[in-house]
């Protein structure tokens, strides 16, 4: 037999390692890798589960933080309304002073001021519940709550230095301007550095 035909006869022959069946292809090495690379990452199931939960407990929050300012918004409310009709009607007795019922006289002038004042705080407090509630996230919405709580607290904590107020007294009377006053500045905060985050361009 010729050496020419002794390779043609090798060339012909196959080992069975070699034969692939019709239509395979072969394996991509590259699919270990993806296969890791998925294990690693939450399935689309579990990422939408997890949102409705953490919305959940952020609703809950809100709600919470929303019942605290309850209390103020009545006190406020209700005394303010009193100081109110009292100045007007000792006004329009004209009475020069009048028993305000905290050991002092005052006139119907100055009641009818710390009646307003009252009315302020009633305002401030409610829209801080509000704005809890409803989720708004707006530094436009927080930024005047904060400026108009800011200066309600300061004009308090100087009327109770003046006025000689016990300091649990005051803490009672004058808790929910410091908790709209301390919400609406973390709000104002949270906002602002969010939105420079997002005005940052990446590396």
């Amino acid at each position: 037999m010729s050496e020419e035909t002794r390779g043609d006869e090798d060339r012909g022959t196959t080992s069975p390692g070699d034969v692939r069946p019709s239509g395979s292809e072969p394996a991509d090495a590259s699919e270990p890798a993806d296969r890791e690379a998925s294990a690693g990452e939450p399935a689309d199931g579990e990422a939408s589960a997890a949102e409705p939960a953490d919305e959940a407990d952020s609703g809950g929050l809100r709600l919470v933080g929303a019942i605290v300012t309850l209390p103020w918004v009545l006190l406020y409310g209700v005394t303010g309304v009193w100081a109110v009709t009292l100045a007007a009607q000792s006004a329009s007795r004209g009475l020069k002073q009048i028993d305000a019922g905290y050991t002092r006289y005052v006139t119907p002038l100055q009641l009818g001021f710390v009646g307003a004042l009252l009315l302020a705080g009633f305002a401030v407090t409610l829209g801080c519940g509000l704005l809890l509630l409803f989720r708004r996230r707006s530094a436009m919405a927080w930024l005047p709550l904060l400026l108009v709580a800011i200066g309600l607290t300061a004009g308090a904590l100087w009327a109770g230095i003046r006025g000689g107020l016990h300091p649990l007294l005051w803490v009672f009377f004058f808790f929910g301007l410091v908790y709209v006053t301390v919400m609406a500045a973390v709000r104002v905060l949270h906002v602002t550095r969010a939105e420079r985050r997002g005005t940052i361009a990446p590396p």
